[in-house]
């Protein structure tokens, strides 16, 4: 899959599981987009292999499936391309928001406070 814009996923962030791969205090310290999960790219790869019972239990919202719509995305999108080549490489449908969350916010994308 191609990788994603901000005026697709701002305009279309409901239809996304969106998987933030910044390091938990980068969330808490900068907040996130609505809606948004945290899974810091270090755990990642073991977090696709939990149950999904271990897994919601963890992170807190269902493991997403293969025919999911993921996104992912960090800070400025390296992090976000490694993470979207392992949910791929796994089976998944990951799209990669290259300019991550600082293009996010530098183009005045809705922000809640992070959560880890």
């Amino acid at each position: 899959m191609a990788d994603i814009e901000f005026s697709d996923l701002s305009s279309n962030l409901s239809d996304y599981v969106v998987i933030d791969v910044r390091n938990r205090n980068e969330v808490e310290d900068n907040g996130q987009i609505p809606g948004s999960h945290c899974i810091p790219l270090p755990e990642l790869e073991s977090a696709m292999d939990l149950s999904e019972h271990d897994f919601e239990a963890k992170y807190g919202f269902e493991k997403p499936s293969t025919s999911t719509s993921i996104v992912t995305h960090c800070m400025k999108g390296g992090r976000a391309r490694r993470a979207g080549d392992l949910f791929k490489s796994k089976g998944y449908q990951a799209r990669v928001y290259e300019g991550s969350f600082t293009d996010w916010k530098a183009k005045g994308g809705d922000i809640v406070p992070g959560k880890p």
